[in-house]
């Protein structure tokens, strides 16, 4: 797909623009694809595409150390060709949510859009009730992007998203960074945030056995996670089947977008994704 300066790139307007690292622009890449793809390709079919964004930020974001200034998550869902029937965005910093409101108003005043502000982990009932209602009538399928800093996401909010709705997921999920820089801090008793993100308080048990079997964390967490996915009928979904997101500097994998669907379409526009997107990928 091509980018032209109009969708993907932007400029100081003023408002609150965070800084990212330079690993930000291939992400931002990858997700549009897939919605452009999703977008269009269901639009025949659904009478509600709903896209949600539980971690949206301010609608852009500027490269660190740079002066270069590119458009988020959220307002590339919105230059897509065929928008989306209805947003959803989220975000647990008021100044996000009220600088990309600002941003939406400006760009998309017409566009159907809901904001939230906080915890999506706290506010999902307040994200479900914004989902129109299913009907014989008036079919609805959501594609939902959880793109958080760390493995903060918790796996009770993926489940009431997806335990009884047809919701595509895509996830950026913190193994190379987050999980192996605080294992030691996240393996204490008395810490619940892997316990929170697996579902799973008795991980730390697998965990002792599979590293003394010379399994890598990476896996364990990517196994673990998967296997808990599977529970809520995406069962489809194979371990290799992700992209990773790699530092600058060494070439390190920081983050892993790994994508989920309950039916073969969405594995089918997310395999022409990693096409574009990857070199060939070593496995977890």
């Amino acid at each position: 797909m091509n980018y032209t300066s109009e969708i993907f790139l932007s400029k100081d307007d003023g408002l609150l623009i965070p800084e990212i690292g330079s690993w930000g622009e291939n992400k931002y890449q990858i997700i549009y694809d897939y919605n452009v793809l999703f977008s269009t390709g269901m639009k025949k079919i659904w009478h509600n595409r709903i896209y949600i964004d539980l971690y949206s930020g301010s609608g852009k974001a500027r490269i660190r150390n740079t002066n270069k200034i590119l458009n988020s998550s959220a307002l590339l869902a919105l230059k897509v060709p065929d928008q989306y029937d209805k947003y959803i965005f989220c975000d647990i910093d008021e100044n996000n949510i009220n600088s990309l409101q600002k941003r939406v108003n400006n760009e998309f005043p017409s566009s159907n859009v809901s904001y939230i502000i906080g915890d999506c982990n706290k506010k999902i009932d307040d994200i479900l009730n914004e989902i129109p209602t299913y009907s014989t009538n008036n079919n609805v399928l959501t594609f939902c992007l959880i793109d958080p800093f760390s493995l903060e996401i918790e796996f009770e909010t993926i489940k009431k998203l997806g335990e009884n709705r047809l919701v595509d997921l895509l996830i950026l999920l913190a193994f190379g960074m987050d999980g192996k820089r605080n294992i030691n801090l996240y393996i204490k008793e008395n810490n619940n945030r892997i316990d929170n993100f697996l579902g799973l308080p008795d991980w730390r048990e697998r965990w002792i056995i599979e590293e003394k079997n010379g399994t890598n964390l990476v896996t364990f967490l990517a196994n673990e996670f998967t296997n808990k996915m599977k529970s809520l009928n995406y069962s489809r979904y194979t371990i290799n089947n992700y992209i990773s997101i790699r530092s600058d500097e060494k070439n390190l994998p920081l983050y892993h977008l790994m994508f989920f669907s309950k039916h073969p379409t969405g594995y089918k526009f997310w395999e022409k994704v990693r096409k574009r997107n990857i070199e060939p990928e070593l496995e977890f």
